[in-house]
């Protein structure tokens, strides 16, 4: 964060303690520089393309307000059975789309959402969003939503989710970015050091100098914005590494205290044995009668014949706003409730693990929350500006001391 230390180490120095004290601090002041110079670059993509995504429901429904058209659903209220509503929306998918996902209206007006899925000869895998109106079962509208061979043919609020994620290079993207953000830790723990006051000067460690040079301005804007936000970047980088990470952050975690959630889509419903599917609605209203209160909010469907259902109804106290936590899967033959994740019975490893995406998010402090995520995507941008405008401001100094 702050390279004021430069001039110090010029000074004449008398003690071998001392030169290597100046001689570490630099070495510290070279790690922060390159790795903001090169991570920090990718963290300002993703950090101005997080605060988007903070309101990423909010920008898609406004730019598709054709699609997106308000129903005369009342939360809560009658509604057309599942079954239905997927049947229905197989008008508007591709002939080999299969359907895997569907979302519940979230409000009142809302709709049901139907995801499809295909896969090309070629490997490139495709999914499709059909809008269905809750009350009518009539399709209002569908679109492409995911392209893995052109991510551009997809939605803004799609499109920079991948960018985000993946700096829309697929899995070797997201690899990236994972190891951008272990960098991006190193660089915050450099920062920090190199801000530490060692005068004793605390308050003017946290305070922008007024009437300041534009050099001093710009070293002041640098480092005081690092040491404010720093510990929210902290939780923002470690969250983004656990949803890059999962399998790997989830077995360290594991080490500390038992975590076994993640486990609903690996159950299998036991054989058909000439049995039919119970149906998607039998299996919502199974977990419905299993969970009395909260809010039917996802819906899984099964893709192989062993497959099962997998249905989210939000706790009205979970932390999780936009997927649901709490679920349970459903054999498909036998309707028999096979495994249930429910936040109330998460251990402590659990329940650090569902608080990630909703701090990642901001979502776990409502608007408010998000709206704090949304400025705080713009901080790598300044950090990076300023940071980059000082190393200059040295460059230009070193050459008129070199004359």
């Amino acid at each position: 964060m702050s390279d004021d230390i430069d001039r110090k180490s010029r000074a004449p120095r008398t003690s071998s303690g001392s030169r290597g004290l100046v001689q570490g601090r630099a070495l510290w002041l070279a790690t922060h520089r390159y790795i903001g110079f090169v991570a920090g670059a990718v963290f300002v993509v993703i950090g101005l393309s997080g605060s988007l995504l903070a309101f990423r429901v909010e920008i898609d429904e406004f730019l598709n307000k054709d699609l997106f058209v308000p129903t005369h659903y009342t939360l809560g209220g009658e509604r057309a059975s599942v079954d239905r509503i997927i049947e229905t929306s197989r008008s508007a998918a591709p002939e080999d789309a299969a359907p895997v996902w569907m979302h519940f209206p979230k409000s009142d007006g809302g709709y049901f959402d139907v995801i499809y899925s295909t896969r090309e000869s070629e490997g490139r895998a495709k999914a499709y969003q059909i809008v269905v109106d809750p009350v009518t079962a009539a399709v209002k509208g569908a679109r492409l939503i995911v392209d893995d061979g052109n991510h551009f043919a997809e939605p803004l609020a799609v499109l920079l989710i991948h960018l985000h994620s993946a700096l829309l290079l697929g899995e070797n993207g997201a690899t990236l970015v994972g190891f951008v953000g272990l960098f991006l830790l190193l660089s915050l723990t450099t920062g920090v050091y190199l801000w530490w006051p060692r005068n004793g000067r605390w308050r003017q460690a946290f305070q922008i100098k007024r009437g300041a040079s534009a050099e001093r301005l710009t070293l002041d804007l640098h480092k005081t914005t690092g040491v404010y936000v720093v510990a929210i970047f902290a939780v923002m980088i470690f969250s983004g590494l656990y949803l890059t990470f999962g399998a790997q952050v989830t077995a360290l975690v594991d080490l500390f205290s038992p975590v076994h959630t993640h486990r609903l889509q690996k159950q299998t419903s036991a054989s058909a044995d000439g049995r039919p599917s119970i149906g998607a609605e039998a299996a919502v209203a199974a977990v419905d009668r299993l969970f009395p209160d909260g809010r039917l909010m996802s819906l899984s469907l099964p893709e192989a014949p062993e497959s099962v259902f997998v249905v989210g109804k939000r706790a009205d106290d979970e932390v999780n706003v936009s997927e649901p936590r709490r679920q349970a899967a459903v054999d498909r033959y036998s309707g028999q409730i096979l495994a249930i994740e429910d936040p109330h019975r998460f251990t402590a490893g659990e329940k650090f693990l569902e608080w990630q995406f909703p701090l990642h998010s901001g979502e776990a402090f409502g608007d408010l929350g998000r709206a704090a995520v949304a400025l705080l995507g713009v901080a790598p941008a300044l950090l990076y500006i300023t940071g980059l405008a000082r190393w200059l401001q040295k460059r230009r100094a070193r050459a008129r001391d070199n004359v």
